[in-house]
């Protein structure tokens, strides 16, 4: 059987580590990148530590794809989403799976109701992109972040989380075989969208407190102040997912999860530390958009959001007309 084409789109460090992998299986990879990162991995390659040790690996890199790829990961957060996906149209053909490696509520988790999540689709623009047909749901439990010199740094097992968006959506079967042989564990879950909630209640729950605070998930779990906010936090995204007919159990679980992260600095805090531009929108916006929609209260959330804006000096959020 052929091997599927594979490209990732986004050289950040969960695409840096997904492309090394596949690349050291022998798996026709190849991987986007922009700028000083695209001239970086073509000097340098990828430089990897994770618990299998320490290596380099030379992956071919573009600047953007030229010809339709069997599989197409993007790994970009939610402000270049679609910026990405208008660079590498030609890497989208009519046969391509698309799987966003995505944080937060993705903008097509609601296609089934005719219209986006407007906080990360405002104008409905990725909606029109990528035919949902082609979208391969996917939840990433894999972190990583870069080392002062660069090098991508992994502290946990790799693992990801495959599966359709709907019950009759495609299914990656060859693209199984090519995870699963780069060494990382694969859930193929039937159904995509319960991982998607709890993954949603755990960023939510952390990923901006961490950023108003400046605290590791393992101080979080140590300080009783915090531990209680992110736990308030990940009871009121049980509610919201109960409300949308995807009930989940994630508070209670809390304290040990974030313990045994030990001290990963999340996504958020790492944008927020280098003044990077944060992703509030698929996780902090869009599940209040979703809890409007349902007159569900999420005071918790809001509150904390409201704090984090103001330490940014950013402002809230407004919902397009047309939100849900």
């Amino acid at each position: 059987m052929t091997r599927p084409s594979i490209a990732i789109v986004g050289a950040g460090a969960i695409g840096s580590i997904l492309a090394a992998r596949l690349a050291q299986s022998g798996a026709d990879v190849r991987l986007v990148a922009r700028g000083t990162r695209l001239a970086q991995i073509r000097q340098d390659g990828l430089r990897i530590r994770d618990l299998d040790g320490e290596v380099t690996v030379h992956v071919p890199v573009v600047a953007a794809l030229a010809a339709p790829v069997s599989v197409l990961f993007l790994c970009v957060k939610g402000p270049a989403i679609e910026a990405a996906i208008r660079d590498n149209l030609a890497g989208m053909g009519p046969d391509t799976r698309v799987v966003p490696l995505v944080n937060g509520i993705p903008w097509w988790f609601f296609d089934d109701l005719g219209h986006p999540v407007r906080a990360v689709d405002p104008d409905g623009a990725l909606f029109d992109l990528v035919p949902f047909d082609q979208i391969v749901g996917s939840v990433t439990m894999m972190t990583a972040a870069f080392d002062d010199d660069g090098t991508v740094v992994s502290t946990i097992p790799h693992k990801l989380a495959l599966g359709p968006t709907t019950p009759n959506g495609p299914r990656p079967v060859d693209l199984a075989d090519e995870i699963t042989a780069a060494g990382i564990t694969l859930d193929r879950a039937d159904h995509i969208r319960p991982l998607v909630w709890q993954k949603l209640a755990l960023n939510l729950a952390t990923n901006p407190l961490s950023a108003l605070t400046g605290q590791t998930l393992e101080q979080i779990a140590a300080d009783p102040a915090s531990l209680a906010r992110a736990t308030a936090i990940a009871v009121e995204a049980e509610t919201l997912a109960a409300a949308w007919g995807c009930p989940i159990d994630i508070a209670a679980h809390m304290p040990a999860q974030l313990a045994r992260a030990g001290a990963f600095r999340t996504s958020m805090l790492q944008d927020a530390e280098a003044g990077r531009p944060l992703e509030l929108a698929p996780i902090c916006d869009a599940p209040l958009e979703l809890a409007e929609a349902r007159a569900i209260a999420m005071p918790e959330t809001a509150t904390l959001l409201s704090e984090l804006r103001a330490k940014l000096g950013t402002p809230a959020a407004a919902l397009p007309q047309g939100a849900l």
